[in-house]
């Protein structure tokens, strides 16, 4: 539709004179605002910091306050096929805070700001010409119906504010600039969007101003128009800006072959799961309040046993304790001693019972991994008082407080780029970390009435993302293994010992346990999660419960047996090493610069030669440290033990120089090649799955939603009526989303439940 070029409505201005009449009457209920100082001072105030930071822009940008402006509005964006889109509101939560106003932007317009819900802090009554929901609703569904382009910047926030405050339900966004700068850079410092602009639009240059700095606590709703404009107005035209930078680099027609499969992952995987999320971050999950009443009592009974148990421990050194009280009359012992405090803990361990120091970098520290160490029945009556009472507060007490009042239900924050891999997380609450090991916790969440839960998981997915990589760089041993149906860690087990298959299976041919093939296959187990998690010997020791000599020896067996691993963990480290970055089974990049660093750097203390009068122009200044002393203290470096490099820096030092160690950081770089490659492999294989679950048109039919991914697992719930159908739907959709990518059978289980890690249910 042409600019200008605006649809019949004959009571449009009777709409918005109904609207103006309707403002002018409402009084509504000033929000609560936070901080010192008369709400007037404060937003005079703030008026005066916009006024001086944004009042540049005073005659770039515009409210828009009646029907005709928005539709012509919304005209230019339709024919340039792309507006940018952001919210205001005043809060973080989309089903109970408000939307205060809709910002946006096309290019070759100004930017605009929709005012909705904005209150006037002096009369408490709603500010005249606003534009209604309904109205604003009206409008945007013709232009999604359009299929124009929306760039939005976390698009997730404002997706879920305009489903829930304005009736937007088909709202989408095609470009979210945050995932693209995370796809770009996940090792950025900042993922502000302001911050980000004036990095890389503005090359560092202008301010930076946040909303908080500006106003700090007072409701976007209560800010004047001519003052809210100015701040709203911007947001969207930035956001237009950095999607204007970003696909320039990000774009299917990129002529390095990285780039492009790095688009290829920000279209089919990043951008469609927003909706996934926003989906599943709506349908929350139900809280079992009564449960949690129940569990609630029974935690604090058995918190008050283990309380009484460190007691009874205690007991045993009470002369030891009157005697330390008695030399020492200001001591800071409560009586009985207090078992949360460190300081309390520390004086009974060191100073009472002389204990000797455990760990140098933590001298008088009573943490977890010391106690363990302690590994007395005090040490450890502390440690099972800390399980539970971890479980009260963390969980049994915190997770009623995140249930929403208005459904029963908790709707956590899903970040689909949560870790730099490319893993999801949650919070809000972290419902991807309730513990597994209680399985009382857990049940707590629940299916809706008349539903059942249902999970699934898929079955060795990150071995068989190894093997889809290893095929990728030429070696189908793995893969070969897979496709003839045999178990992977028999077989590696098999060729590491050098014994027969059947040898390594966990089980005989009749269906009793094979005990020593259980435990070879075990061994080559840990060793490959071990390649595959990043874990070094000493742990992977402990977990085999072996000498670290033993394991080595274990996982050098495992190596020559299968040289695919070997060879995949050495290919992975030299690909970090000529690029800066490893990637994932579709084209993920994880980049690790700290590999490409010098292992160790040399620099003068005052950025030049100590020869070197500083004061004196003429004297031409010696930055570089000479390659003879550089060659000099690397010897020495090479030579010496961990021990004795103190003194090689120290007396560096004394000569004026600074030699920075990178050895720590290389090794961390080093232990996430792999595992980057692997954990986001898999990510990327749980995204594609969860977006055909989302999309899958007969399991909407069907009544299923997705409620919880966990890594390789997900929650959904579905009536129990259709259960069967949506369980075999479900595993069949995961396998054949993964199976594209992979290019190898790969199977997902099914368990039917009431609750989560409830007891499961048949399926007759």
């Amino acid at each position: 539709m042409a600019l200008f070029e605006i649809p019949t409505r004959a009571n449009s201005k009777t709409n918005d004179m109904k609207l103006a009449k309707q403002s002018n009457s409402t009084r509504k209920a000033v929000p609560t605002v936070r901080g010192g100082n008369s709400l007037l001072d404060r937003i005079t105030q703030a008026q005066k910091l916009v006024e001086t930071h944004l009042g540049k822009f005073k005659d770039k940008y515009i409210l828009i306050q009646d029907t005709m402006s928005l539709v012509k509005y919304l005209n230019k964006c339709i024919d340039n096929g792309v507006i940018s889109i952001d919210t205001e509101t005043t809060g973080l939560d989309p089903l109970q805070d408000e939307i205060a106003g809709i910002c946006i932007y096309t290019s070759n317009m100004p930017g605009a700001y929709i005012p909705i819900n904005h209150v006037s802090f002096i009369t408490n009554m709603v500010v005249p010409d606003q534009l209604s929901v309904d109205i604003i609703k009206a409008e945007f569904d013709r232009m999604i119906k359009s299929n124009t382009d929306i760039i939005m910047f976390n698009a997730k926030f404002d997706i879920r504010f305009l489903r829930n405050q304005v009736g937007l339900k088909d709202i989408y966004c095609t470009w979210d600039c945050y995932l693209a700068q995370r796809l770009l850079n996940e090792n950025e410092p900042t993922n502000a969007l302001k911050k980000l602009h004036q990095k890389y639009v503005l090359n560092g240059e202008e301010d930076a101003f946040t909303f908080e700095e500006l106003f700090k606590g007072i409701p976007f709703t209560l800010v004047p128009l001519q003052t809210a404009v100015l701040y709203a107005a911007h947001d969207p035209e930035i956001t237009y800006e950095l999607y204007d930078y970003q696909r320039k680099y990000l774009r299917a027609d990129s002529d390095r072959e990285d780039m492009r499969k790095l688009y290829w992952v920000f279209k089919n995987i990043e951008m469609p799961c927003v909706k996934v999320c926003c989906d599943m971050e709506d349908n929350g999950i139900l809280f079992d309040l009564t449960y949690n009443q129940v569990l609630s009592e029974r935690y604090n009974n058995i918190l008050k046993d283990k309380l009484n148990a460190f007691y009874e421990h205690l007991n045993a050194y009470n002369d030891k304790i009157t005697t330390y009280r008695l030399k020492h009359t200001d001591c800071k012992l409560d009586n009985p001693i207090n078992i949360a405090s460190p300081t309390q803990l520390a004086i009974l361990f060191y100073d009472i019972l002389g204990y000797d120091v455990i760990d140098s970098k933590s001298p008088r520290g009573t943490g977890v991994d010391i106690l363990r160490k302690m590994d007395s029945p005090l040490a450890n009556s502390i440690l099972e008082y800390r399980e539970v009472e971890k479980l009260i507060s963390t969980y049994i007490d915190k997770l009623p407080e995140c249930v929403n009042p208005k459904d029963g239900r908790i709707h956590c924050s899903f970040n689909q780029y949560g870790a730099n891999t490319g893993r999801m997380s949650s919070s809000d609450p972290n419902l991807q970390n309730i513990p597994s090991h209680n399985k009382d916790i857990r049940k707590m969440f629940v299916a809706s009435d008349g539903y059942v839960l249902m999970s699934s998981d898929f079955s060795q997915q990150e071995p068989k993302c190894l093997a889809a990589l290893c095929r990728k760089d030429g070696d189908s041993q793995m893969y070969n293994t897979f496709m003839q149906g045999k178990d992977l860690y028999s077989e590696i087990a098999s060729k590491a010992f050098n014994k027969p298959y059947e040898e390594c299976r966990e089980f005989n041919a009749d269906g009793t346990t094979n005990k020593a093939g259980k435990e070879r296959r075990t061994q080559a187990k840990s060793i490959l999660l071990g390649v595959l998690y990043g874990r070094g010997v000493n742990s992977i020791a402990e977990q085999l419960n072996c000498t670290p000599e033993k394991a080595q020896a274990i996982k050098d067996s495992v190596f020559r047996g299968f040289p695919a691993i070997k060879k995949f963990e050495d290919e992975s480290l030299d690909m970090a090493y000529e690029t800066g970055y490893v990637t994932t089974v579709c084209g993920r990049k994880r980049r690790l610069p700290d590999l490409q660093l010098d292992e160790y750097e040399f620099k003068w203390k005052n950025g030049v030669a100590p020869t070197v009068d500083v004061l004196d122009f003429d004297d031409e200044a010696e930055t570089e440290i000479p390659e003879r002393i550089i060659r000099k203290y690397l010897t020495q470096l090479h030579k010496a033990k961990f021990g004795e490099k103190r003194k090689i820096f120290e007396k560096a030092n004394e000569e004026d120089i600074w030699i920075v160690d990178n050895g720590g950081k290389i090794a961390d770089a080093t232990r996430q090649c792999v595992n980057s490659r692997i954990q986001g492999s898999a990510a990327d294989l749980t995204k594609l799955a969860m977006i055909e679950l989302n999309n899958n048109q007969r399991l909407k039919e069907l009544g299923f939603r997705l409620l919880i991914p966990v890594h390789d697992e997900v929650i959904a719930e579905c009536p129990e009526e259709n259960v069967k159908e949506c369980s075999k739907l479900l595993a069949e959709t995961m396998s054949k989303a993964a199976e594209k990518i992979l290019e190898m059978p790969i199977k997902c289980d099914v368990e039917i439940t009431k609750a989560w890690y409830g007891d499961e249910i048949e399926i007759s």
